[in-house]
């Protein structure tokens, strides 16, 4: 055993886990050193953290050898910093969402990137995606394009994108790290990678690291409707306030999404409030919100006649825009189909430490 082992155990306590393999070993390797993976086994788990004298205390190391390690790992986005009444506050982050995403949110070109970026590809496909990502309660949810939602429907505050980032202070625009990701192994689709966003708290944390910039209300609403128009979808943290991104994904790249794509488990999100409505008289068979949808709820048959899997579909409502014809609407799901998010983080890490202990 050495640091790399012992860390990589705890990572795997997390909700969303982390399988202690090769290739996890090989990704820690080239972002920490033995003493930094030693260190980090050793701090308190996000989103518990311990000030500098305390965690030095408990682990019974100077604070002139201690500090400058977990500075370091904070610049490399391994452990959470946080000051606070004049004091960091450290805490390890889990593999995801956490230390994957940071590695490719500054959009670097380098060997090094490159290389992680095979390897958590790698990493996915070998069992990572299947333990972390579609584990029985989401951590992600949907959130609906709200110009698609009719006037008529019943809107709930968490299900307003437009509120959930201008009620935040704090704001923050970072790459895409999915598809930058996939940009790095050859795999990238195009899209926009400039429009993921960070709110609340974490904000601080990301653009004093150089993980993102700080942006305007303007810049966010600007974001976000490009998103749209590239059709890419509204995924959030699966509570209801005080949520931590809000990120605009693709079915081609984002970890996700592409559980539901690559891995085929339709459960892999929280899905939206709404439900794609048919009305097959209006339809002309276009084949156009095909190409909108991201998880494949509509698809083209053998003879040419589009087909709804509405056990699929996640309410993202992108295809609605695309439908000249108007054969495509919103409905709300009936009440017993409705995700209703955690009222806090610390519920729907509770809820999600449940359902992997019923798992495994």
């Amino acid at each position: 055993m050495d640091g790399y082992d012992d860390l990589m155990a705890l990572l795997d306590k997390y909700p969303t886990g982390a399988p202690p393999t090769e290739h996890l070993r090989q990704i820690l390797q080239i972002i920490l050193t033995e003493e930094e993976a030693a260190l980090a086994a050793r701090l308190a788990p996000h989103p518990l953290r311990e000030t500098l004298n305390r965690l030095c205390d408990r682990i019974g190391m100077p604070p002139e050898k201690v500090g400058p390690l977990c500075e370091s790992m904070a610049d490399k986005g391994v452990v959470y910093a946080e000051k606070k009444d004049g004091e960091t506050r450290y805490a390890v982050l889990p593999l995801a969402p956490g230390i994957f995403e940071l590695q490719f949110m500054k959009g670097e070109y380098d060997i090094k990137s490159k290389k992680l970026a095979q390897l958590f590809h790698d990493y996915y496909y070998e069992g990572w995606g299947a333990e972390s990502f579609a584990i029985g309660e989401p951590f992600a949810r949907v959130i609906t394009v709200e110009k698609e939602i009719p006037a008529s429907q019943e809107v709930q505050p968490y299900d307003k994108v437009k509120e959930l980032i201008l009620n935040h202070k704090h704001k923050a625009l970072t790459t895409c790290f999915c598809r930058h990701e996939h940009e790095l192994i050859g795999k990238g689709c195009g899209r926009p990678k400039d429009v993921c966003m960070v709110v609340g708290p974490f904000v601080d944390y990301a653009v004093e690291r150089g993980f993102a910039r700080r942006a305007s209300d303007e810049e966010m609403l600007m974001a976000l409707e490009r998103a749209e128009e590239a059709g890419l979808v509204h995924l959030s943290d699966n509570i209801q306030e005080k949520v931590n991104f809000i990120c605009n994904c693709c079915g081609c790249c984002c970890g996700i999404l592409g559980t539901i794509t690559r891995l085929n488990v339709p459960t892999a999100v929280a899905h939206s409030s709404y439900i794609v409505a048919w009305d097959e008289d209006a339809c002309v068979d276009c084949g156009a919100c095909v190409d909108r949808c991201e998880v494949g709820a509509l698809k083209m048959d053998g003879g040419g006649k589009l087909e709804v899997d509405f056990g699929r579909c996640i309410g993202c409502g992108l295809c609605i825009r695309v439908c000249d014809e108007k054969a495509l609407s919103l409905e709300r799901r009936p009440e017993d189909d409705v995700n209703v998010p955690y009222d806090s983080f610390f519920k729907m890490g509770m809820a999600i430490s449940r359902s992997v202990k019923r798992k495994r």
